[in-house]
């Protein structure tokens, strides 16, 4: 046998034996399937029963996250739990509390048991869960329990027993049997929020793909309304997914749940949005859509490295929310412009009003848009200080940071290039490679870009606490900043007024 024929062989047997172990792995992670009942609506509890199989050791931990990717802020889901118990064989299993939202079960030699447990869901909140007479509505962290360090390799199901009248709306992938999904790991499993009840619900399509929008409850909007929702949803959603190529998905669910204060969650294939009750123009509803499905490509999928995998037992630092969030500001009022659902004008008047917000607060001068994104924990979703000048608003400043970045590259390129191409890069060098990235990775893509450093920039702009320097961006678009205001300077050029059209999709 050949040197070249022995080499080859031995990279098969290498190849076929990874696949083994990595199919060993699959079959040896344990694994949870879950029933949902109520338990009593009245009292807000839910019933979950679950099937623990594939247990291949003396105990089994199991454990509730203690937060929500994307909602950076500590929670005690844990605290309302009621009644959880294992069994196997008619027998309770031993068990006891390891820390606030982690058990250990005696197995017994027991291979598949049942956990079983009520839980108080009384949160209508982005992050919560509610259980009414009228309605169910939760996001997974809240109620599920996952085996550590087996987020990421163990598929389950979830069966819903509702009322007759009830339906469910959720990003699950539907499996055989009536109200049955699947999820492909416990990461999935909890980053679909679910409505369940009577619920509006209505299609639309965008770049070929089916996108379902749910507005809980129902009647709250007449069918003229929701063929202009549809419209504009799907006008939203196509622009984006043009910029990129396409929609990463098979299908997407927006759901707007009403009844509290705003508030909005991305997630892979869908996004929950909470409102006091739904607006009388349905164009009020597509900004906060816009933002959330850009999050689709900007964080669900590409991901700061801190992120990957999410660790769901305590705080996770990430220095890049900037990026992940503010970018996402950006580019979510960006496509709103340029699926012309409002004018050049309107969108001029809103980047003034977000200039102003930002030199309105001191804390920019000292609160770096990488310190504000590690710090987030002490103020995310409200409290003292969320946006008051306990912290930079990387929101905001983020989103400010874009658009000098945008404008710059552009500027460099001749307009050849854009902060587009920076996303595309991204998407594709990263989330299609399984690697996330850092702010040090932007930086790199940024200036291979643009054709010259950026270093500068990112130590200035992102990583300290210089004023942003709008004019020297705004014009190369043929725009100035006069008294918070951006306003169309004098003397335009033909080129800038080809950069503007091309960045605003005019």
């Amino acid at each position: 046998m050949s040197r070249l024929r022995r080499h080859f062989l031995f990279c098969a047997v290498l190849f076929v034996s990874a696949f083994a172990f990595t199919a060993a792995l699959a079959q040896t992670a344990p694994r949870l399937d879950h029933t949902i009942s109520i338990a009593d609506a009245a009292k807000h509890l839910f019933h979950f029963k679950v099937q623990v199989s594939n247990v291949t050791g003396q105990t089994l931990d199991i454990s509730l996250p203690s937060w929500t990717p994307g909602w950076y802020t500590i929670r005690p889901y844990a605290a309302n739990l009621i009644k959880l118990q294992a069994n196997a064989n008619g027998k309770r299993l031993p068990m006891r509390a390891i820390d606030k939202q982690s058990y250990r079960i005696e197995t017994e030699g027991n291979r598949s048991f049942t956990i079983e447990y009520d839980y108080f869901a009384n949160n209508l909140a982005v992050n919560g869960a509610e259980l009414t007479e009228k309605r169910g509505y939760f996001m997974g962290t809240n109620l599920f329990f996952y085996v550590p360090g087996h987020t990421t390799d163990s598929p389950s199901t979830v069966k819903f027993e509702i009322p007759d009248t009830w339906r469910v709306a959720t990003g699950l992938k539907r499996a055989e049997g009536k109200n049955t999904y699947l999820a492909r790991d416990f990461d999935n499993l909890v980053d679909c929020p679910t409505v369940l009840g009577d619920f509006d619900e209505f299609t639309t399509t965008a770049l070929g793909k089916t996108i379902h929008i749910v507005i809980d409850p129902k009647g709250q909007i007449s069918p003229e309304n929701a063929e202009k929702l549809k419209e504009y949803v799907s006008r939203v959603i196509e622009s984006q997914g043009k910029m990129f190529g396409g929609l990463p998905y098979d299908e997407y669910w927006v759901l707007f749940v009403t009844g509290r204060g705003g508030g909005a969650l991305e997630h892979e294939n869908s996004t929950n949005v909470m409102m006091p009750s739904f607006p009388p123009d349905p164009r009020f509803a597509v900004g906060v859509t816009s933002h959330e499905h850009f999050h689709a490509w900007n964080v669900k999928r590409l991901k700061p490295a801190a992120l990957m995998p999410y660790d769901y037992s305590k705080e996770q630092y990430v220095s890049e929310l900037w990026f992940a969030e503010g970018f996402t500001n950006y580019y979510g009022d960006l496509h709103i412009r340029r699926a012309g659902l409002n004018t050049t004008e309107d969108y001029l008047r809103s980047l003034g009003n977000k200039i102003r917000g930002l030199q309105s607060v001191e804390a920019r001068n000292w609160v770096s848009l990488a310190d504000a994104s590690i710090i987030t924990w002490l103020s995310y979703g409200g409290g003292a200080g969320s946006y008051a000048n306990f912290t930079t608003d990387y929101y905001n400043k983020g989103e400010l940071v874009g658009l000098l970045l945008d404008l710059e590259i552009r500027a460099a390129t001749g307009n050849k290039k854009s902060l587009d191409d920076v996303m595309r890069f991204l998407f594709d060098s990263f989330y299609k490679k399984g690697k996330g990235y850092t702010g040090g990775d932007v930086e790199i893509v940024v200036s291979d870009i643009a054709g010259r450093s950026f270093k500068d920039f990112f130590a200035k702009y992102v990583n300290g606490t210089a004023e942003l320097d709008y004019n020297a961006a705004l014009k190369h678009a043929g725009l100035r900043l006069v008294d918070g205001k951006v306003v169309e300077a004098e003397n335009v050029t033909d080129q800038q007024r080809a950069l503007r059209k091309s960045w605003l999709g005019e």
